[in-house]
């Protein structure tokens, strides 16, 4: 049941009928069985997994808490971490670690059989396990467990962030079910508004830019170098529209019933610095990795060479969360460069005053942006090419700009292609300005401040488009696949 489906569009209104009619104290429990069908939708075999160790994270919690001493509550701990992170890696990581062995055995002459793990990775899994680690560190620290068993199962299983996120922090979703909030017909709204905005975004944006990016990366020896570049700003945007689409309906399913859960984008694209753009960007797992990698590591409370360590060994990590493979990895490893850089600047510009006083300028401003933007989006090359090697091969050429004027006529421009293959640079110029203007007007509250015949005619709109261009056949957001 994907949430560009007409299934989700009937199965919302549903839970959240039902969610409203029924007393607070039954709230949970139709919410917990609307989840688990939810689940169930995709595979219904997965089910017994995430029940399976929900039970156990519970029920370790409360052993790491009554354990009498430390060494007793570690004991706990790392037998919740081996069971937790075991079923990750047997079910995401199982066959790019046996393909290691393959190939150090390879490299060795050693004989071997070749042996595939065929497993289908459970939806959701790399997003709960991680809200399952959190918990039980948090236990371990010295936070109370759970008591109500249905309470700390909606916290992996809450249908709306099942299976994307946001990652959710017990300590402030918990509560919500504990004490479940009165209806509010301002949150309905806008929890109403957030959904057709996701779903807009990928019905209409990111499904059309993918043809183009599709068409791009899968043959990629035989475009330009503009057509590799445009293909990767097409690229940057439909991550943006796709997964902040699903973060919005997700974000909007639960605001309908006046249940709050994280943010995970604040316009990315307006950073002016690496570091600044991975506090608006996927926030959720990048504050997870912050508090449970990265400070664990020490942070950057340590001499320089081991905080760019650190950097470097928690950004790998959170590109190898994305997928099992090295060119994942070494997103994640741009990523970390991209800030070590960002740093060394700072200590550097700090120490001449001219440059000081420049860099708070407007000018500099809009630089740092651009800059900052270009950055993240070369690094989408090693995000979406297939293998490491397409992923080099398609930066090299991205890079040789002297060869541009030698490669002919970007094929953007052929009539032979779909229709919106020619109209991607206006669909990215128009995402750019739309991107600009909605930090703006969500400062001044542009949205809340219009007629309501205005509101109503825009969602009006906005639902006509989405059933005249929703394909027959819903295609899965990006991050479904993580």
């Amino acid at each position: 049941m994907l949430f560009n489906s007409i299934q989700y569009l009937i199965f919302l209104p549903t839970v959240v009928l039902l969610y409203w009619i029924l007393p607070k104290g039954l709230r949970p429990a139709i919410l917990l069985v609307a989840s688990y069908i939810f689940y169930a939708s995709w595979n219904p075999y997965y089910l017994i997994l995430i029940v399976s160790l929900t039970v156990f994270n519970w029920l370790i919690g409360f052993a790491i808490d009554w354990g009498k001493s430390k060494s007793t509550k570690k004991l706990f701990l790392w037998l919740a971490i081996l069971i937790d992170v075991g079923a990750l890696g047997y079910f995401k990581y199982s066959n790019f670690f046996l393909q290691i062995g393959y190939d150090t055995m390879n490299s060795l002459g050693i004989p071997h059989p070749e042996i595939v793990v065929e497993v289908i990775l459970p939806l959701g899994i790399s997003f709960f396990t991680f809200e399952f680690l959190h918990y039980i560190l948090d236990i371990y620290k010295g936070s109370a467990p759970v008591k109500n068993f249905i309470h700390f199962a909606l916290l992996p299983g809450f249908f709306p962030s099942q299976i994307a996120g946001p990652i959710k922090r017990y300590q402030d979703f918990v509560p919500q079910m504990e004490n479940p909030a009165d209806f509010e017909m301002d949150n309905f709204e806008k929890g109403f508004v957030m959904v057709l905005h996701g779903i807009a975004k990928k019905v209409l944006l990111a499904d059309n830019l993918s043809v183009f990016v599709d068409l791009v990366y899968n043959k990629p020896e035989l475009f330009t170098t503009v057509d590799l570049w445009l293909a990767t700003y097409a690229f940057a945007f439909q991550v943006y529209c796709d997964f902040s689409g699903y973060t919005d309906v997700a974000i909007g399913s639960a605001l309908m019933m006046n249940i709050k859960i994280p943010p995970n984008f604040n316009v990315p694209f307006m950073s002016n610095n690496i570091r600044e753009l991975w506090h608006r960007q996927h926030i959720s797992l990048s504050f997870w990795f912050r508090d449970y990698v990265y400070i664990p590591l020490g942070g950057s409370r340590c001499p320089p060479y081991r905080i760019y360590f650190n950097l470097i060994a928690t950004t790998a990590l959170a590109g190898l969360w994305h997928g099992a493979a090295w060119h994942f990895c070494a997103w994640g490893a741009f990523q970390g460069g991209c800030l070590i850089i960002h740093r060394e600047w700072m200590r550097f510009y700090r120490n001449i005053d001219w440059l000081a006083e420049f860099i708070k300028s407007k000018y500099w401003h809009a630089c740092a942006i651009f800059i900052t933007f270009q950055a993240f989006t070369l690094s989408f090359v090693y995000f979406r090419a297939d293998t490491m090697g397409a992923a080099n091969l398609i930066m090299g050429k991205m890079l040789q700009v002297w060869n541009i004027p030698s490669e002919g006529t970007p094929h953007f421009l052929s009539s032979k292609l779909p229709l919106v293959v020619p109209l991607v640079p206006f669909i990215l110029a128009g995402l750019m300005v739309a991107h600009i203007l909605s930090e703006y007007l969500r400062d001044i509250k542009f949205w809340s401040t219009r007629p309501r015949w205005l509101q109503a005619a825009y969602c009006s709109i906005l639902i006509v488009l989405m059933l005249a261009l929703m394909p027959e056949k819903a295609n899965k957001f990006l991050y479904f696949q993580f």
